[in-house]
């Protein structure tokens, strides 16, 4: 098997954080900083607030000043402290007409925004039996978003990125993950880690190729990897198991865009990793192979 990858650098120049009053969703913007710091990144903080849980526009602003002044701005102070090159953080309001996720995916294409950055809820007690009845507004932007997304459950005490986790399996789109990963690795000198896993001992083979072409084309092109054995099982089960031990900073999936009536009846392998996932994950979502041949 021949895997021929061409490179892009991605640009990562506007990033998008939506937040709260949750102290968790306001840490997604250290995180962004650590990407935008030493690019000349741009922060969007976009606060989205639903009119209807206000008595008046007196009472909102109130609140919101509130929240800038306890928790937002010493955010920001101790990100300016850590991160001095970050060029600049630009806080906007939107009152909620539409759902959180539609806010923000039409937010993102209006903007240009190259990524979003969001805290997940995450489903960590729930079965797979249980998990299709539920969702979060994170796996729904998930799905809608044309811009890669980054969501976590918890987050990095030390936001990094040095080990990266490139989970492959024997679909077409799951190598269209790859250049995104390659840039990243490029401007964080990161390693990327590659696993596959399968149920399916035909199947086997056939993944431990793939691995080998990957690992071989990009080690040709200076990119450092860790190539690890197949595992057996599901890849949800092997990516949550070797990010547990590996010492992983990021996981990359690709997420299959919009709704399917399938969904109702089984619980996508996207969601479960989004939902159990200790450490970030980035969806990227793509219907054709702009950056791979095969």
């Amino acid at each position: 098997m021949q895997v021929n990858i061409r490179f892009r650098m991605s640009n990562f120049k506007n990033i998008l954080v939506p937040f709260d009053d949750n102290a968790q969703s306001i840490g997604a913007l250290e995180y962004a900083a650590m990407f935008a710091s030493g690019i000349g990144a741009k922060i969007t903080a976009l606060h989205l607030a639903d009119p209807k849980d206000y008595h008046s526009k007196e009472e909102f602003q109130q609140e919101l000043t509130e929240m800038i002044a306890q928790q937002l701005r010493p955010k920001l102070q101790e990100i300016q402290q850590t991160y001095g090159d970050v060029r600049k953080i630009d806080l906007q309001t939107r009152g909620l007409e539409k759902s959180i996720p539609q806010h923000i995916v039409e937010f993102s294409k209006e903007n240009e925004i190259d990524f979003v950055v969001m805290r997940s809820h995450g489903l960590p007690n729930t079965d797979d039996w249980d998990m299709h009845l539920k969702s979060t507004n994170a796996y729904q932007v998930v799905l809608e978003s044309t811009s890669p997304v980054f969501t976590f459950t918890q987050i990095p005490v030390k936001p990094k990125m040095k080990n990266i986790l490139v989970p492959l399996d024997l679909s077409e789109g799951s190598l269209y993950k790859v250049p995104f990963a390659v840039s990243l690795a490029q401007q964080f000198d990161a390693t990327l880690h590659l696993v596959s896993a399968s149920e399916h001992k035909e199947d086997q083979e056939e993944l431990q190729q793939r691995l080998d072409a990957v690992s071989n084309e990009l080690t040709e092109k200076g990119i450092k990897i860790i190539k690890n054995s197949l595992f057996p099982g599901t890849l949800p089960a092997a990516i949550h198991a070797y990010t547990d031990k590996s010492g992983i900073d990021l996981v990359i999936i690709m997420s299959r865009p919009g709704f399917k009536w399938s969904d109702l009846w089984v619980s996508p392998k996207a969601k479960r990793i989004i939902s159990h996932s200790k450490v970030p994950v980035v969806s990227i979502r793509s219907n054709k192979p702009l950056e791979v041949d095969l």
